[in-house]
């Protein structure tokens, strides 16, 4: 089937009226919308057809009451939007719903405690009562009394073109995982035992409980998507999966759905207080979960932080955008209704930006992603080593996208379920992935024997999904290393200097040796940060090591902080810290400490360095790469027998001044508070520098920016094009194309 946003980019628009009173809602009508969306050349509407207070925005509703309030009609919105050329996505199945909640109460999501769950933010020591973002529980009889029947209504009666489960949650994280009667009830007949009463991986219900919530909510999925495609085939079917919120969890539900879902919806509300990683960080983790062939759509909010009602810079909204599109997403711009009455000024740069990606849609939209490096990203891992600190799982493959990122090296996601794709991949990064199956294990032993390079670190394939211990790591003969077991340091030491000749191959011009842990910034009962100063007993076998762990001199240093500061270096130990291996024609690279998570903390060159200077010599040169500046985001693309690559620069003035140190027995008044985010006010051009692609064809070519239409200076040199750039100011998409 044809559907109609395939070889596309969205420009959406999300508006949302959402306040238990309405206090816009009666100033806002369906030509008001339609009218915004031609405003900002937007090409796609996301509304709600019902909200969290479980009123809907049309008429003759046979499930919810109309919103008393408010004069918009969705009904008359999609007819006047598509007489515009414009499509209308709505939001429906929201599981926050008061009037749900009120008729009954029975029905909410609790606790084990027995206390309402609620989506809204009620501070930690305020009891909830009354909530007006009550949780509903989709094992209650609500599912089919109500959401079954709102998903079918609102096809049915409103024919739009998409729908959006926006906020459809029911997650498995305690202590906010759902024990009503009805979850209670449907576990004991599904598994056979009680929900659990404690909160630990070592309990069988616990284990159990874990997976079987994931089981209820793709299930619920699926039925809301039949309900949904019956009543009308082509409808754009996607689930907000909020990749970052509720410790990724969503990413694991959008993976697990993949099959019933035309695409995942990856809100980015947390881009204003986090680094500009992030929107590509999300946008391509989702493409990775949702799989090929599926859309990935991903918001930038038109306000800044949490406030609502003022418009962020337009700096914010117009890198964010293209940052979105250069990583392989549908960028959707979302505002709310008090500031599109208060403070509307973000919407100029929106109009901005919308009318120059319809003017280069015919370029980009539909292309790939040139690759080189693939990141593997495992979901058994987050959700069952780490699955009560996903976030020391998520440091780790953060930190080598970052490197990859700042040097400018073509990389992507790539799930363990599409693990037999790897060999689109020259290198292929397995960081710290812990639960690896014996297929998977496999697959990666091929990818090594059919010439692929494969960078592993830590705790590598040591468990797998059953929770059973392979008490060595995956593929040990292909590393040449045996596994010992972890050593629980606060700080050790990679010694690059144990052998003059590796020193001098690999490493002249770095440090004797480099320090991994960090202090810890809780600093209640530990010194260091748990777990990031661990180091793998990694003995070599047939592997050649080119590091050694190496120990510090004490626990803590003494020097100038004293008690967080960093110990000297003592004696090397008989382990290695990275060791060369391979089988057939690959090769692979293994790092017996959590690299990826330093670079992502620190951010050092010094933990780049250790990843790039034996893959540079090692491995095989990437087909694209470019030599400008880490504060450009670069992304490199083919389609057709053109190639190109997207230049967003994000030189921005400093955004995030200061964070938490943590306190001690130092007793100090602070200097200054601890939050300190400012959005991007300024913008440094960047130049010169030079972009390289792969010759697309042979003959004449034609190299210009897409964006300005400009010719680009250029040269050829075995099948490489060199693009020279000598000012990049916001944006540039060069291409490189026969020349007709």
């Amino acid at each position: 089937m044809g559907y109609w946003w395939k070889g596309k980019i969205l420009r959406t628009i999300q508006f949302n009226i959402e306040d238990p009173f309405g206090f816009y809602a009666d100033r806002i009508r369906a030509e008001d919308l339609v009218s915004l969306a031609k405003k900002v050349n937007a090409n796609t509407l996301i509304v709600f057809a019902r909200d969290a207070w479980g009123r809907v925005f049309y008429s003759n509703s046979k499930v919810y009451p109309r919103h008393p309030n408010s004069r918009l009609d969705v009904e008359e919105l999609v007819r006047r939007a598509r007489d515009e050329g414009i499509r209308v996505i709505v939001m429906t199945d929201h599981t926050a719903n008061r009037f749900i909640y009120r008729r009954h109460p029975g029905w909410a999501q609790k606790t084990r405690d027995g206390e309402v769950i609620v989506l809204e933010h009620y501070p930690v020591r305020e009891k909830v009562r009354d909530p007006h973002w009550p949780q509903i529980c989709i094992n209650s009889p609500a599912f089919e009394t109500y959401f079954l029947p709102e998903a079918r209504e609102a096809i049915e009666k409103l024919d739009p073109d998409g729908v959006l489960l926006d906020s459809f949650r029911y997650m498995p994280d305690p202590p906010r995982a759902c024990y009503c009667r009805y979850c209670r009830l449907r576990f004991k007949l599904e598994r056979g035992l009680d929900l659990p009463e404690v909160d630990d991986m070592e309990d069988e219900s616990f284990r159990e409980a874990w997976d079987w919530r994931y089981h209820v909510v793709v299930d619920s999925i699926k039925k809301l998507r039949d309900a949904v495609k019956e009543a009308k085939e082509d409808t754009f079917f996607f689930y907000n999966s909020h990749p970052v919120g509720w410790a990724g969890r969503g990413t694991i539900v959008a993976e697990r759905a993949r099959e019933y879902l035309d695409a995942v919806f990856a809100e980015a509300s947390e881009t204003d207080v986090l680094t500009v990683m992030m929107l590509p960080m999300v946008t391509k983790l989702s493409r990775a979960a949702i799989g090929d062939d599926r859309e990935v759509l991903v918001s930038r909010n038109l306000f800044y932080n949490l406030r609502t009602v003022q418009s962020a810079t337009p700096y914010a909204v117009k890198q964010g955008i293209r940052s979105i599109v250069a990583s392989g997403g549908h960028p959707i711009a979302t505002i709310f209704s008090s500031q599109y009455f208060e403070d509307p000024r973000a919407l100029d740069a929106l109009a901005e930006v919308y009318s120059e990606i319809e003017r280069i849609e015919g370029k980009i939209a539909g292309a790939e992603p040139i690759r080189y490096i693939g990141i593997l990203y495992s979901s058994d891992t987050h959700e069952k080593a780490y699955w009560d600190k996903p976030h020391f799982y998520t440091s780790e493959i953060e930190g080598f996208a970052m490197i990859a990122f700042h040097k400018h090296l073509p990389w992507e996601f790539i799930s363990t379920k599409d693990l037999e794709k790897a060999g689109r991949y020259d290198v292929l990064i397995a960081p710290d992935t812990v639960v690896l199956s014996d297929d998977e294990e496999e697959l990666l032993r091929r990818y090594v024997e059919d010439g692929g390079f494969l960078v592993a670190t830590h705790d590598f394939g040591t468990m797998r999904p059953d929770f059973t211990y392979r008490h060595a790591l995956a593929i040990e003969d292909v590393l040449g290393a045996t596994y010992e077991g972890v050593f629980f340091f606060g700080y050790v030491y990679i010694d690059l200097a144990f052998d003059p000749e590796i020193y001098e191959e690999f490493w002249r011009g770095m440090p004797r040796s480099i320090v991994l842990g960090d202090f810890s910034t809780a600093f209640t009962k530990e010194r260091f940060e748990p777990r990031l100063g661990e180091l793998v007993r990694a003995r070599p076998t047939t592997g050649r090591p080119i590091a050694m762990g190496r120990l510090g001199r004490s626990a803590y240093g003494y020097e100038y902080t004293l008690g967080r500061s960093t110990p000297a270096p003592d004696s090397t130990l008989n382990m290695a810290a990275a060791i060369l291996g391979g089988s057939g024609r690959g090769r692979t690279l293994y790092y017996s400490v959590r690299l990826g998570a330093h670079y992502s903390r620190l951010g050092h060159p010094d933990y780049a360095e250790l990843l790039m200077r034996p893959l540079f010599k090692l491995s095989r040169r990437p087909k694209a790469w470019s030599d400008a500046p880490d504060t450009v985001q670069v992304e490199y693309f083919a389609k057709g027998d053109s190639v190109g690559a997207h230049l967003v620069n994000l030189t921005f003035n400093e955004r995030i001044l200061s964070t938490v140190t943590g306190p001690s027995k130092q007793a100090l008044p602070p200097y200054h508070p601890s939050y300190n985010v400012h959005p991007p006010r300024t913008l440094v051009p960047v130049g010169p520098f030079n972009v390289y692609l792969p010759r697309p064809a042979e003959g004449r070519l034609r190299v210009y920016d897409a964006v300005s239409g400009d010719d680009l200076e250029y040269e050829v040199d075995d099948g490489t094009v060199k693009i020279t750039i000598r000012s990049l100011k916001e944006y540039m998409v060069p291409v490189v194309e026969p020349r007709g």
